[in-house]
Parts: structure tokens; C-alpha cells; sequence
């Protein structure tokens, strides 16, 4: 399918229903000047059919109507940058997804613009990526995880082997503390560098974070690899490998935050 096959059915559009789907909202805009019609088709513009998809519900949905108020098509908006449709491939990117949520913003919508703390996070946790990935950060954010490592995240495992391996870890630990972090609402691509670590010996996991450089950031990030999440293959043995203080300050920094709490102590 095509990057204009979406485009191609807007044409039709009479009307939208937005309803936000985090926020609660709803708007209904009409579509039948064409002038308002093509500026939410140009809004809605596809840059590229990447082939992931994304597991959370979404931003918004937007709902199109002919000139009867026949159901057109339906498409969800995720974090801002991707579109899920009925295109065969996965979801798709938008060329300039900025300009969606401004358009959203204009017609009623302002959450999905100002009050959603991704937008800002996002910013902080690309700024956090070690240097070694730096080159490639569009490919990173545009990253979902799926049950299959991407080819992107086996380059980047790749890349941060030829870094000294404590600071390789540290440097991973450090992203991974950043952006929305602990969140039950983190876009998929914050798992990145969990993803990029599950292959990471736990030996040299333990000498990053007894290193004089450790500090709360890691550990906090170390809880979420090793304690809440469930990505690594042998998870409870790495966890019983930790030496007891280490073990105890990183249960520590993971009840820190609210929101593993409860996971954390189900894995006790």
C-alpha cells in the first residue's frame, strides 16, 4: 500500500470526530471546504511505512465522515509521530507530526499538544543518548518494540561494544533513567536501551554500578532492567548474581518510584 493510499480516501471527507483518548475530549470539525479539507489532508501527511507497530491505545482517534455522515475511515494517532491505519506494513510515520498536533490544538485540542509531558521528554531523552548512537536517533525514536529485536537496535548493541564496557553501560543506564522513565504511559521507544542491554553479561551490569560514576540515575535505571521489567532471558538469576548491597540499593531506587512499586513487590 501506498504512502497516499490514507490521502486518497480524505479526499471523500465532509467531516472529523476527534476524541482524545488519555484526555477525555472530543471535537467534530467540518470538512466540506475544501481549503479545510486539504490543510488537515497536508496535516495528515505519511513519510514513511516503517513497519512497526505500536501496543499502547493511542493519543486520539479520528473518525471521517462523507457528505451523508456515512462512516468514512478511522484512524488513532499515537504519541504524536505515527498513525495506525489499515495499512498492511504496521503503522506509519508522519512527515511532520508537529503539524497534526498544532492543527488539533487550533480546532480544540490542546492537550495533545501542550499538556502532554512526551513532547518535552522526548527532547531530554534524545539528549540523553550515549555518543556512540547519536547518528542514530531518528531511527531510535521511531523504534516500537516488538518480540524481535529491530535491525535498528542490533546496530546500536553493536555500536555500544566498541565502547569501554563500564562506560558503555553507564552511559545506557543514564539514557534509560531519562524521558518519561517509569511511567505506565512510556512511549515504546524508551525500552531501547533495556533492549539494547538484555544481552549485557550482569558481571559487567555490576561493575558499571559500583563504579565511583554510579550514581541514583543508574540505579533507578538498573530496578527498572533488572526488577520490573522482564526482558532479560536468565532476569532472576542476574538478580541473584547482585552483591547484597548493591541488591538492596537498587530494590531501593525501584520503590522510588511509584509506579513499579507494586510490580516490585509482586517479584520479591
Amino acid at each position: 500500500m501506498s504512502l497516499t493510499a490514507l490521502d486518497e480516501v480524505l479526499r471523500n471527507a465532509a467531516s472529523v470526530r476527534v476524541s482524545e483518548i488519555q484526555w477525555y475530549g472530543e471535537i467534530t470539525v467540518d470538512l466540506s471546504r475544501p481549503e479545510e479539507r486539504d490543510r488537515l489532508r497536508a496535516a495528515m501527511k505519511v513519510g514513511s511505512l516503517p513497519g512497526y507497530v505500536c501496543a499502547c491505545r493511542g493519543q486520539a482517534r479520528l473518525e471521517f465522515f462523507d457528505a451523508q455522515s456515512e462512516p468514512l475511515t478511522e484512524v488513532v494517532l499515537h504519541h504524536g509521530i505515527s498513525l495506525d491505519w489499515q495499512w498492511e506494513s504496521g503503522h506509519a510515520e508522519l512527515a511532520d507530526g508537529v503539524v497534526l498536533l498544532r492543527w488539533l490544538e487550533e480546532h480544540g485540542l490542546p492537550g495533545l499538544l501542550l499538556s502532554d509531558a512526551e513532547r518535552p521528554e522526548r527532547l531530554a531523552w534524545i539528549a540523553a543518548m550515549p555518543p556512540a548512537l547519536e547518528e542514530m536517533a531518528g531511527d531510535l525514536v521511531g523504534h516500537f518494540a516488538t518480540a524481535d529485536d529491530s535491525k535498528h537496535v542490533v546496530e546500536a548493541r553493536k555500536r555500544m561494544r566498541a565502547v569501554d564496557s563500564v562506560t558503555g553501560v553507564l552511559q545506557l543506564l543514564s539514557w534509560y533513567a531519562s524521558g518519561i522513565g517509569g511511567s505506565v504511559k512510556s512511549p515504546p521507544y524508551e525500552d531501547v536501551p533495556g533492549l539494547i542491554l538484555r544481552e549485557t553479561p550482569i558481571a559487567e551490569i555490576i561493575a558499571a554500578l559500583e563504579d565511583p560514576r554510579a550514581d541514583a540515575r543508574h540505579d533507578a535505571a538498573a530496578a527498572r532492567l533488572l526488577l520490573v521489567g522482564n526482558s532479560r532471558i536468565k532476569q532472576r538469576l542476574d538478580v541473584a548474581r547482585l552483591p547484597g548491597p548493591l541488591r538492596v540499593r537498587i530494590r531501593e531506587a525501584g520503590y522510588a518510584v511509584p509506579q513499579w512499586a507494586e510490580r516490585l513487590l509482586l517479584n520479591a
